[in-house]
């Protein structure tokens, strides 16, 4: 196998598809009985701005859970292999 130039944007891009997969895969397992695999942690940041012409306010929600946590890890080891 070919060796793949390590850039930013295909480690973003992985990253991405591990937490997604993770998280499925997760969902998966709890709805199977398997315990403490879901339960997430929750980080929120809200940031708002009012500069009177312009008003913005942002809420981004991050939920992280052991799924998604080795699903992170196994993207990171296949990045390196790459």
């Amino acid at each position: 196998m070919a060796k793949l130039k390590q850039s930013t944007p295909v480690l973003v891009v992985l990253l991405v598809i591990g937490v997604l997969l993770g998280s499925i895969v997760g969902d998966i397992l709890s709805q199977l009985g398997v315990p403490y695999i879901f339960e997430s942690a929750q980080i929120r940041w809200n940031p708002a701005g009012d500069f009177i012409i312009l008003v913005w306010d942002i809420d981004v929600l991050v939920r992280i859970n052991l799924a998604s946590v080795l699903g992170l890890a196994l993207v990171l080891f296949i990045y390196r292999k790459l």
